[in-house]
């Protein structure tokens, strides 16, 4: 005889279920974005379809023109604190200082620097790039940084990152480009090129792309330095190697972020990026004497001759 299960107890467990669903599942997610002309809207169309993979419930898209009122898309958010917010860009990053304290709202597609807000900086993670070098550079085991005030949270996760990974980070603060290029003028005439990299962050000072950058590369190419670099277009003017975003795993991640954020209330803070691609100069390669085997050619997004 076959036993049917009770209505009160069907009624129970669906209460249960109901209860026991992350609250966060069924909170509204927007997304706004700001409006780019091409190449560059790419870039936003690939975090927007990583978001779409990863999130699950509602969500709303909001272009970002010369035509939106910010202030009055930011108070219209506020009047539903529920909303999770995703916010890209500038004009997203606009929004989200006006509503931090009312969502759960995350920063993204900018190099911010902790200030209150929630976020993934377009900054690469130094664990990312220290396994990389590792990778592509097996002797190195310094590294030589010089970086300016706005660099410096960076540069502490660095020191602490490398010491995990069997680097030493030697950084050198420098306060305009003139101090740079005297300490840079220093660190050429005492670097062990065997053991010894250079990282060059993404910091307008200590790596400004008119004064310092030519002369670094310059360098680099006739004493066999290793460089690297957190930009991604410096892999093709010579530096061994830098990364570039892989914008779809950003958008799933800044999913992630904003869901534990409404979830838990936890502080807001800044995290660098970690979802990055590889790009090596082979010509740089060869000149330093490196060649690679095919599990790490397999590992490197592009490739410059």
């Amino acid at each position: 005889m076959s036993m049917r299960p009770s209505p009160v107890i069907f009624c129970c467990f669906l209460l249960w279920i109901m209860t026991a669903w992350p609250a966060w599942a069924a909170a509204p997610l927007t997304v706004l974005y700001p409006q780019v002309k091409a190449p560059y809207d790419d870039i936003f169309k690939q975090i927007i379809r990583g978001i779409e993979h990863q999130h699950q419930g509602e969500m709303r898209l909001q272009q970002l023109d010369a035509a939106t009122s910010l202030p009055q898309l930011a108070k219209d958010l506020r009047a539903d604190s529920t909303t999770m917010v995703i916010a890209l860009g500038k004009s997203g990053y606009q929004v989200a200082q006006q509503i931090h304290s009312s969502n759960s709202v995350v920063v993204g597609a900018l190099p911010i620097q902790p200030a209150g807000l929630a976020g993934i900086s377009l900054l690469t993670d130094p664990k990312v790039l220290f396994s990389s070098l590792k990778m592509l550079a097996p002797a190195i085991d310094k590294v030589h940084v010089l970086y300016s005030e706005s660099s410096r949270w960076l540069i502490q996760i660095a020191i602490e990152q490398g010491e995990q990974q069997g680097i030493e980070v030697i950084a050198q603060k420098v306060t305009d480009l003139k101090d740079a290029l005297r300490q840079y003028q220093q660190l050429w005439q005492n670097i062990d090129a065997k053991t010894t990299a250079v990282w060059l962050p993404l910091d307008p000072v200590s790596v400004n792309e008119q004064v310092i950058l030519p002369k670094v590369l310059e360098v680099a190419w006739e004493r066999n330095i290793v460089l690297f670099s957190s930009k991604p277009e410096h892999a093709k003017r010579g530096v061994l190697f830098s990364t570039f975003p892989d914008h779809f795993e950003l958008g799933r991640e800044l999913v992630l972020m904003v869901e534990q954020l409404h979830q838990t209330k936890i502080a807001a803070t800044v995290i660098p990026l970690q979802q990055v691609q590889l790009a090596v100069n082979l010509r740089t390669a060869a000149h330093l004497g490196m060649e690679y085997k095919p599990e790490v050619l397999r590992q490197i997004a592009i490739t410059f001759k």
